[in-house]
């Protein structure tokens, strides 16, 4: 049996997965410095770099009602 995908409220709003955290590291002067971003699994939708990762959940999260707002136009 196929079962469909259920579509999370804040999954992405293309494929209804969650978002994956992503994590780099940047080098800032002599400093090394960890950056995050949030993406779709399948890289439909990502976010922008940030230096904490709840900067880039917020982001998300404003990202997903963005496009729910444009859908029910």
């Amino acid at each position: 049996m196929w079962f469909k995908r259920k579509h999370s409220e804040y999954g992405c709003p293309m494929c209804g997965r969650l978002p994956k955290i992503i994590k780099d590291i940047t080098q800032t002067g002599v400093y090394l410095k960890s950056i995050y971003r949030l993406q779709c699994p399948r890289k439909h939708i990502s976010t922008c770099w940030f230096s904490y990762p709840d900067d880039a959940s917020r982001q998300w999260k404003q990202l997903i009602a963005e496009y729910k707002r444009k859908d029910t136009k």
